[in-house]
């Protein structure tokens, strides 16, 4: 809920401090991280990095803040909240995605921001960068090309939505005609093409909801952020009717494992978990990961095409 007032964005704005909203407004930055030592952390395209101090006083005025706008109270026996971030900045709403803590799970007050990108990074820098070889660019355009849906696997902060978004912006250059529709539970994902729809799930509407709907939104392409939970059944249901070239992501620790997760995920929906309906579905794995031996810190480490399903080996794959 927007509780979009003057009083309440003025509070908001003084909660936050100039030292949070420096980093909000940064485009290079897309997290703000507040630890239980009062040292704030950034992490962007630049890479992580300390950035302030902020007192307990102030993070636990701002915590409580933005939890009064979602109408709801942090206290010790309720000592998490997670949820949505309004800020007014220009004269328009932006959202961040926000969540923390407060003793006795933590010794003083912390949070995290999650800030949708600024920008989108293409596929060449990633080369220049050398997150991506030359031949895996050129493969993923292929793939895109020839609508092969696409599921990025990666661990916490490995950067599986700012690639996700590198792909979008391959979908746009190279298939600019097409209807996109994007669900997401917090809006992160971006894609330029001219015919998008953007749908955010509430507790109205949940992800599995959404997708079910958007088949009846004539997309040529569905694009559903991080899978979390009982939408893993209808992302591969929607891939399998008709809507080719989809692009999700997954939590998981390596290209096989995401596959796995996937399956778990799907259990939760109480269906039936038919592997070869998941080999329909998903056509190419692209693995990233956090690594200190990659020059900016991430690493596109395998790409695999699913290229079938065998009851006693599992999932056939082929690298690229």
């Amino acid at each position: 809920m927007i509780k979009d007032h003057s009083r309440t964005q003025n509070k908001l704005k003084q909660d936050l401090g100039e030292l949070v909203l420096s980093a909000l407004l940064d485009n290079e930055i897309y997290e703000v991280l507040l630890n239980p030592d009062g040292l704030v952390w950034v992490d962007g395209y630049n890479g992580k990095r300390e950035y302030g101090r902020m007192s307990p006083e102030s993070a636990k005025n701002l915590i409580n803040t933005v939890a009064s706008v979602s109408d709801e109270t942090v206290t010790p026996k309720a000592p998490s909240f997670s949820g949505e971030l309004w800020v007014e900045i220009n004269g328009l709403f932006q959202l961040f995605r926000f969540q923390a803590f407060i003793p006795p799970i933590v010794s003083a007050p912390a949070f995290a921001i999650r800030k949708r990108a600024g920008r989108v990074i293409p596929l060449t820098d990633y080369v220049h960068d050398e997150i991506l070889s030359d031949n895996h660019a050129r493969m993923i355009r292929e793939y895109v090309s020839q609508r092969k849906s696409i599921l990025v696997i990666g661990g916490t902060q490995s950067g599986k939505t700012t690639f996700a978004n590198a792909i979008l912006d391959c979908i746009a250059k190279t298939h600019p005609e097409d209807r996109v529709i994007i669900i997401e539970d917090t809006q992160e994902l971006k894609c330029q093409v001219k015919d998008l729809l953007t749908l955010r799930s509430s507790f109205l509407k949940s992800m599995n909801d959404l997708i079910f709907d958007s088949m009846r939104m004539r997309p040529d392409r569905i694009i559903i952020g991080e899978v979390r939970g009982k939408e893993a059944y209808s992302l591969v249901k929607a891939f399998n009717t008709g809507h080719p070239g989809g692009l999700s992501t997954i939590h998981a620790n390596s290209a096989q494992s995401g596959l796995l997760r996937l399956e778990q995920l799907m259990a939760e929906s109480a269906a039936p978990v038919v592997p070869e309906a998941v080999v329909e579905a998903i056509n190419v794995l692209i693995f990233i990961q956090k690594t200190n031996k990659a020059k900016k810190g991430r690493q596109v480490s395998s790409i695999l095409e699913l290229t079938g399903y065998d009851k006693k080996e599992g999932y056939l794959t082929k690298e690229v």
